[in-house]
């Protein structure tokens, strides 16, 4: 298995208040390892968010398509697994040469994925898999929740810690240039919300465009990402001069 975990890699931009595709980024080198990493394309996979039909979701899987065609990656197949049809999913995984892990939001994703059983299916796959945002969050054994909807933070039953994937010993918090200034139920989300956790768990907080390669027992960094640990920061990649 060969795991990108990503902020948000630009298959979806906003014009005009629609979403619409976009470009894969490749600021930090992502289409061009993505491209080097898959050797076959007969079929890819996008894993919803949640089982409910979503139209933000949809857009997404679509757009995600049309940015790999841009970028001359074209998959045989494309296939959007919700509810609907996650009891498939066990052999649409052994089809499949990449898995998409979507974002969007983060406790719903965790409490789907653990009900389509999602570890145990992953487990013996030898794909490559894409996960982006909430996707990527929930990629850990044990995944940091952080509040991202009003109430969340102050709700003293919200679960900061839930189980996951287990694929990665990696935590991030994506989309840090969109989160730095973001006031969530009065207190700044990173220096009050976020902080005091680190002292339990360390977190890697990512740019879009950032991502982490994981292959081969090997973990690469690339773009601007921090280590949010013990209330300290520090940048541990996507340095220029």
């Amino acid at each position: 298995m060969k795991l990108f975990l990503t902020s948000k890699i630009g298959a979806t931009i906003h014009r005009n208040g629609l979403r619409t595709p976009g470009k894969i980024d490749n600021r930090w080198g992502f289409s061009t390892h993505f491209k080097e990493t898959v050797k076959s394309t007969k079929q890819m996979i996008y894993i919803s968010c949640s089982p409910e039909n979503n139209e933000r979701v949809s857009d997404w899987f679509d757009n995600t398509i049309a940015a790999l065609d841009k970028a001359k990656i074209h998959f045989e197949r494309n296939i959007l697994v919700n509810g609907q049809n996650a009891m498939l999913l066990g052999e649409l995984i052994g089809q499949s040469d990449v898995v998409f892990l979507s974002g969007g939001h983060l406790p719903t994703q965790n409490q789907f994925f653990q009900d389509i059983k999602l570890k145990a299916w992953l487990s013996n796959f030898n794909g490559v898999i894409v996960a982006q945002s909430a996707g990527s969050m929930n990629c850990a054994g044990t995944v940091y929740v952080c509040p991202e909807l009003p109430g969340e933070s102050v709700d003293s039953n919200f679960q900061r810690f839930r189980p996951g994937l287990g694929i990665t010993d990696i935590n991030i918090i994506p989309h840090y240039n969109d989160n730095r200034d973001l006031i969530l139920d009065g207190k700044k989300f990173y220096e009050e919300i976020v902080a005091p956790d680190t002292f339990l768990i360390p977190l890697y907080v990512l740019s879009d465009g950032a991502y982490f390669y994981i292959h081969n027992k090997e973990t690469e960094a690339f773009g601007e990402i921090y280590l949010f640990k013990e209330g300290k920061w520090e940048q541990i990649s996507g340095f220029t001069s």
